[in-house]
């Protein structure tokens, strides 16, 4: 599945290293221990790669509040630990991302529904209209 993030929900340091990614369209490759585990390309690189991708996949955020408590436990965590009452928070936040991000599909298969419906009413709306422009040229 795949996740979409804000800009604006990422550190300036982090921002400013991906806008010179996708500016300078150049790969950034992440490591741990030495080794490469991710990387991060341009779009138009991802679009060649997955030709089929809705290009409305990509719309859906997760929610700025909760991302933003997310964060600001994770930092607290790594920075100077946490209580167990925010241990719970952290977990209970991010079951809540889980949750959100498990009914992503679901959302999206329902917007696609809706616009579907939506195209067939337009359809038989502009077949009625036409069936009427007929008759009153009859008449």
């Amino acid at each position: 599945m795949n996740k979409t993030i804000s800009l604006e929900q990422l550190p300036p340091q982090i921002e400013n290293l991906l806008r010179a990614n996708w500016e300078g369209h150049e790969s950034l490759v992440l490591e741990h221990n030495g080794k490469p585990v991710a990387a991060i390309v341009p779009m138009d690189e991802y679009r060649k790669w997955h030709p089929n991708q809705d290009e409305n996949a990509f719309d859906y955020e997760l929610p700025a509040d909760l991302l933003e408590a997310y964060h600001k436990l994770l930092d607290k965590k790594f920075s100077t630990g946490l209580t167990p009452e925010e241990e719970v928070k952290l977990a209970e936040v991010d079951q809540q991302l889980n949750d959100v991000e498990a009914a992503q599909p679901l959302i999206q298969s329902m917007q696609k529904h809706a616009a579907l419906q939506d195209e067939n009413w337009k359809q038989r709306f502009e077949e009625v209209v036409t069936k009427l422009r007929e008759l009153k040229e009859l008449m």
